[in-house]
């Protein structure tokens, strides 16, 4: 589980959260619920490492991740890993689907050598991505399909929480829930735990074990 316990962050010298708090459950999908610029992604910049909270702690499994007096712990957030709205910005125009798979689990030292592509296999395979479409320049695939590039990347780090940070937002509603049926069963055969950032309330509605919402800087639960 993780915990965020009684945070303030501020974007750019502005105040975005105040004494904030909210528990993201493991094995389950929380939604955090908001419109725009409300504040969703300081807290995904917050739980990735890329922002420092001015008060307050974040918690994971029982042990510190990150304070406003503790620098963020690097080691414990690989098992954080997020999925953004843009999945072509993530995407080398110039390399090949498989070719960006390969660089991450080099440099990383995922796999021993010569069983790489065994693994790019296996987790292209599991987001339902042919070996037709990773042979692709990022232009040549849809958006549907980059965003399941970008998913399968997360899966490599075997992730405990997957952020979707308004990941679907710019699908079409058939793509959308097609994306989203994925992750459920991804999640319901891992147990790994979700955090879906999202403004539309019918998709949290749908889609969430829990929801919160951030607004007038803080969050509240409201199921």
């Amino acid at each position: 589980m993780i915990s965020i316990e009684d945070i303030s962050l501020s974007y750019r010298d502005n105040l975005i959260i105040s004494s904030a708090s909210m528990e993201i459950k493991n094995n389950a999908v929380t939604a955090l619920l908001g419109e725009s610029g409300a504040g969703k992604s300081t807290v995904a910049r917050l739980l990735t490492g890329l922002l420092t909270p001015e008060t307050g702690r974040v918690m994971m499994d029982s042990q510190l991740l990150v304070s406003s007096s503790q620098k963020y712990d690097r080691k414990k957030g690989l098992s954080i890993q997020m999925v953004q709205q843009h999945p072509y910005l993530s995407l080398d125009p110039r390399q090949r689907i498989s070719d960006g798979f390969l660089e991450i689990i080099r440099y990383h030292h995922m796999a021993e050598k010569g069983k790489e592509k065994e693994l790019i296999r296996e987790v292209t395979e599991a987001v339902g991505l042919g070996a037709v479409v990773i042979n692709h320049l990022p232009g040549q695939i849809s958006g549907g399909e980059a965003q399941r590039v970008s998913l399968a990347k997360a899966l490599l780090f075997k992730p405990q929480l997957l952020i979707l940070d308004e990941a679907t937002s710019m699908l079409d509603v058939s793509t959308q829930a097609n994306v989203l049926s994925l992750v459920k069963r991804i999640r319901e055969k891992s147990g790994l735990s979700v955090l879906l950032i999202t403004h539309d309330s019918e998709l949290s509605e749908t889609y969430s074990d829990y929801i919160y919402r951030i607004e007038n800087k803080t969050i509240r639960r409201e199921k």
